[in-house]
């Protein structure tokens, strides 16, 4: 079998069409089936009726031909027999002529007589309606018959009781002939509903299948690392959630391949720097060429740059930690006021250098609820240190603290404003990704590009978000909303 031969009969579009063409024909069976069960007893209990209606005629017809009451018993059989044998025929059904015992004197058709048949004993029901039916059973060969008798003996002019007993015969339906009744037309449905079920199934299958089929391709085409596929189905249905919801994921899955790719060159960017740094400096002391009043220079330099690789490493480490699930937090409530004093002995010395006036406005009643201090602590350190960095001498940087009052849940702002330049408004989205370097920031002394990454990652942990957004008078706000 070839492959291609071999994808479409196992493809999922002729697996529908299959299972939808296998449930027609379980539904016929089924429909033939319930219809064979519930005819099968209707058409029985048709026949008893007409047998029932026709016994009194039969009964009545066949006393007439009695002998006189002088002839003795055989002359009366042989002529109660071909009378039965006449009226069976003109009536189309068929009579036992039985002995009081039961056995069978005498059969229309001919393959009872000389049986034993076994006679119940009438019941009220029975006494009402003026005829027993029963079924025989024992060793007789027929078993598809129902038999019907008077449910009294029959009573002979001049009111002699008479030794023998009319029961007629009634064919029974089994369910190998009840199947035989139906098949045609089952045949016939199924010749009209087969093939609508293929054309609607196929019609079915295609509207699904594209789909699927665009996924597929799609998919494989991700699994080779083209992460710019989209799939566009225009459709609300399961489906349809599907295309969109995997045209999500490529989206997010393409934003971090180039996520990982950016950080990679920057990483490699931002250690070649300061390793050649390093490299040619150490170079310069083992071959003897620096002076002896560089020395102490040329280790501040290696000093430096070896810190500024270490901040690095250090800060990718604590990302790949937060990445992993594998940071440790501790919950309590905690004041932003002493959050916001701790964050400032680690900005000030910074600030104090290039002349940046730091002012303070926190509210007492704003306070952190079940939140871990430290991590907050780190996050808005790196968040002032980013702002004085940016904030040109002489400038301003302000730290307002308040909480939102009317908001459900309750939550607690912290809003830092640094005087200077504005962000472009399309990189005001990307302030927060990993290495993101705008135009403002090649502007001013270089950082390792994971300060605002890591806030916003240490923010979330503590159900908290950040955005940053230009001030009016100039600069930028960064704003924490966090529980309170």
């Amino acid at each position: 079998m070839s492959a291609g031969l071999r994808a479409v009969l196992f493809s999922f579009q002729t697996k529908l069409v299959l299972a939808l063409t296998a449930v027609i024909l379980l539904a016929l069976f089924l429909a033939g089936a319930v219809f064979v069960v519930r005819t099968r007893d209707e058409r029985r209990q048709q026949a008893l009726d007409r047998v029932a209606a026709a016994s009194p005629a039969i009964y009545q017809q066949a006393l007439f031909a009695l002998v006189p009451q002088e002839a003795d018993e055989d002359e009366e059989e042989h002529a109660f027999t071909e009378t039965l044998d006449e009226l069976a025929h003109q009536q189309d059904v068929r009579i036992l002529l039985l002995s009081n015992d039961g056995t069978v004197l005498h059969d229309t058709g001919d393959q009872l007589t000389g049986l034993l048949v076994d006679i119940p004993s009438s019941t009220t029901s029975d006494l009402e309606r003026g005829f027993i039916a029963w079924q025989p059973g024992g060793d007789m060969p027929e078993h598809d018959i129902t038999l019907v008798a008077a449910s009294s003996g029959i009573i002979a002019p001049r009111g002699r009781q008479l030794p023998f007993r009319i029961v007629l015969a009634v064919k029974t339906d089994t369910i190998a002939s009840a199947w035989v009744g139906v098949l045609p037309g089952l045949g016939l449905a199924a010749l009209i509903a087969v093939p609508l079920a293929l054309i609607a199934g196929m019609a079915l299958a295609r509207q699904v299948a594209q789909p699927v089929r665009k996924l597929t391709a799609a998919s494989e085409a991700m699994a080779r690392g083209d992460f710019s596929q989209r799939v566009e189905v225009g459709r609300d249905d399961e489906v349809g959630r599907l295309a969109r919801s995997f045209t999500a994921m490529a989206e997010r899955v393409g934003e971090r391949d180039s996520q990982m790719r950016a950080l990679l060159a920057n990483v490699s960017h931002d250690l070649k720097t300061p390793m050649t740094s390093i490299t040619g400096y150490a170079q310069a002391l083992t071959d003897g060429t620096a002076g002896a009043g560089d020395t102490a220079h040329i280790g501040g330099v290696i000093k430096g740059e070896a810190e500024h690789v270490n901040s690095l490493l250090a800060d990718l480490l604590y990302l790949g930690e937060i990445d992993a699930g594998q940071v440790v937090t501790r919950r309590e409530n905690v004041a932003l006021d002493d959050v916001v004093a701790r964050c400032l002995r680690h900005v000030d010395p910074q600030a104090q250098a290039k002349g940046v006036d730091i002012t303070t406005n926190v509210s007492a009643d704003a306070i952190l609820r079940e939140v871990d201090p430290e991590k907050l602590e780190r996050a808005i350190t790196n968040v002032l240190e980013n702002a004085a960095k940016f904030t040109p001498p002489g400038g301003s940087i302000d730290i307002r603290g308040w909480r939102e009052n009317g908001s459900t849940p309750a939550r607690v702002r912290c809003a830092v404003t640094n005087s200077g330049s504005s962000i472009p408004d399309e990189d005001l989205p990307r302030v927060f990704d990993r290495f993101f370097r705008g135009d403002r920031a090649r502007r001013t002394a270089a950082g390792s590009g994971l300060g605002l990454a890591i806030t916003r990652e240490l923010v979330e942990l503590n159900r908290g978000s950040i955005e940053a957004a230009n001030a009016p008078t100039g600069g930028v706000t960064f704003t924490l909303s966090l529980p309170g």
